[in-house]
């Protein structure tokens, strides 16, 4: 195991979205696609946000 916060991972963003998107009722095509696009943008803003507060 690693001292990395589970919440903080690319993954853990990733299965949030899609979810997201799957209870908004999108396929589950278009909530990975939809998902994969907004992660990297999701996890960008994260970072940005712990380095400046």
């Amino acid at each position: 195991m690693s001292d990395t916060n589970a919440t903080g991972t690319r993954r853990y963003h990733f299965e949030q979205i899609r979810a997201r998107e799957l209870a908004r009722g999108a396929s589950a095509d278009e909530a990975t696609r939809i998902a994969t696009e907004t992660v990297d943008t999701v996890m960008e803003k994260e970072s940005e946000a712990k380095q400046t507060g």
